[in-house]
């Protein structure tokens, strides 16, 4: 447990700390324990583990659900930089900003919230740092500037990850917002000048404009893609493709991937390639691009941009206005909590999110999953075509349904984004979003071959899923006429007023200060829980 002095440590100026802990008569020690659902407050979801870190003056031990144990603090000059780094409000909010988007009371997939942006660039640092240790073709600076770059590469991330990208960009945007605020971000808060200190520089460690293990466009894989969907997998999917057979390796993971000599990344074991594969092509059509999970973050889009219109805050921080909202959203989750809340007719539309979620949520457990595991029964012989995600595999999904009662969803390839009241339903166009896939090189016979190429079922299932993620769908809020009127009202007030909004100047002081309270304010300000308890059905 986090101690009370250790808390209280949280709460002041990052700037005072070192004055703090130089009169200290102990080292501090503090631990990170993410949120995790308990008792009856849980979705019954088999064991959701989460990462711990212990936080020390010099040192950082990460105990990973994915990578294992890693520890931070032995390899110096560089080690120091990278616990300044941890220490600073920049990352210290990123564990109060959801991997993932939605919060938990509007999540449509079990376990997966409790995921914060700061799990993701640990984990992933730890991922690189045992994939070079002891490769002689990295010394100890290039091992830490591959390791700074995928730290980096999640840092500009706003409140609810992409939501800003979409926000500021639109739904078929770049999604890349977040990398274009980021050299920005960072000379605000003088990273150039601390990265200086230690003989590294901007351009080397955030904006190399190479492409490699580390980062690279898909469908090949890299560290960001390996990480996050290795992750997300494990949560909600693990046991479909009983990749969960594999976490003992992945704690030493040279033993199941390989970098080569084209600094790419390849896969050393076929069956975990097909596995891993198997997993991550999915979680695009059954998470995140979804139609009722793309419904949810139409509605979450209108209700945060609602919030930076009439700046509904209550956190107590100063700032010059008029504010752009491209800068307030560099706060994190729990600032919009009370206008979530609050938005729409008291409260209406939160409220409305929250039973299509629960919805969603309940019919993943007592069918969607019935119909993954079927299909995913036998993908160490061959992939099954790929599966569409408004069809049924299974009787008891069949009988169950895969969307809300409360929601309509038709396949509509050519839908746009935007708001109509048709005959008292409130109907929204989810137009495809950035498609996203892998297709692993995997080393057979001393040869990097991709999986498409070694197995043809999985080049047919790779166009399956390629097809399924250029679909559009348009979505009915079943709702009655009144709250309906009401919606549309005020969707049409944010588009409305949102234009002005953006073209005000933005102020550094105010992302400064915004940024600085989000970090001191991060570790205590984690994530909701999620409010159900489900029991468990057959097919």
């Amino acid at each position: 447990m986090i101690s009370s002095a250790n808390n209280w440590c949280l709460c002041f100026d990052l700037r005072q700390r070192s004055y703090i802990l130089d009169n200290m008569r102990e080292p501090t020690r503090e631990y990170i324990f993410p949120q995790s659902p308990e008792g009856q407050n849980s979705v019954v979801m088999d064991v959701l583990e989460l990462p711990v870190y212990e936080l020390e003056d010099d040192k950082m031990r990460i105990h990973d659900v994915v990578w294992g144990d890693c520890e931070i603090g032995d390899r110096q000059p560089y080690d120091s930089l990278l616990m300044e780094l941890a220490r600073s409000p920049l990352f210290r909010r990123l564990q109060a900003v959801e991997q993932l988007t939605l919060p938990p009371r509007f999540a449509t997939l079990p376990n997966t919230t409790y995921f914060s942006r700061w799990q993701h660039v640990w984990g992933s640092l730890a991922f690189v740092r045992k994939m070079t240790e002891g490769d002689e073709r990295f010394d100890d600076r290039q091992r830490t500037v591959l390791e700074l770059r995928t730290l980096f590469s999640d840092v500009g991330q706003t409140a609810f990850s992409h939501l800003g990208d979409w926000m500021f960009q639109g739904i078929q945007g770049g999604e890349n917002l977040h990398d274009q605020d980021l050299r920005d971000l960072l000379e605000t808060f003088g990273v150039d000048a601390l990265l200086e200190k230690y003989g590294l520089t901007l351009d080397e460690t955030v904006f190399p404009e190479v492409d490699d293990w580390v980062e690279c466009p898909s469908p090949d894989l890299c560290v960001d893609r390996v990480d996050y969907g290795l992750r997300e997998i494990l949560r909600w999917f693990g046991r479909a493709t009983d990749i969960a057979r594999y976490q003992q390796n992945l704690q030493n993971p040279q033993s199941l991937f390989r970098i080569n000599d084209q600094q790419m990344l390849e896969v050393t074991n076929e069956d975990f390639a097909r596995r891993f594969a198997a997993g991550y092509s999915i979680l695009p059509t059954e998470h995140w691009i979804q139609p009722v999970h793309r419904l949810q973050l139409e509605l979450l889009q209108t209700a945060v941009k609602r919030a930076l219109l009439e700046s509904y805050f209550s956190d107590g921080v100063s700032l010059t206005y008029p504010v752009h909202p491209r800068d307030r959203i560099y706060g994190i989750d729990a600032d919009y909590r009370f206008a979530l809340a609050a938005v729409g007719d008291g409260g209406a539309l939160s409220r409305t999110m929250q039973t299509i979620a629960s919805d969603q949520r309940q019919i993943y457990v007592a069918a969607r999953r019935l119909d993954l595991c079927r299909l995913f029964s036998d993908v160490a012989m061959s992939f099954p075509d790929f599966p569409d995600p408004l069809q049924s595999y299974c009787r008891r999904s069949k009988e169950f349904g895969l969307v809300s009662p409360h929601v309509e969803i038709a396949q509509n390839d050519k839908a746009r984004q935007g708001i109509l009241n048709e005959m008292g339903r409130v109907s929204l166009g989810l137009p495809p979003m950035k498609p996203r896939s892998i297709d692993p090189s995997v080393l057979v016979d001393g040869q990097a071959v991709k999986l498409s190429k070694i197995d043809p079922s999985f080049g047919n299932y790779l166009a399956g899923q390629n097809e399924a993620m250029r679909r559009g769908y348009r979505a009915e809020l079943l709702v009655n006429r009144e709250f309906g009127r009401k919606l549309l009202d005020l969707c049409q007030r944010v588009n409305d007023d949102w234009p002005d909004a953006v073209r005000c100047q933005r102020n550094p002081d105010n992302l400064r200060e915004i940024v600085r309270q989000a970090g001191m304010c991060g570790a205590g300000r984690r994530f909701d829980g999620i409010y159900e308890l489900w029991a468990f059905f057959s097919s």
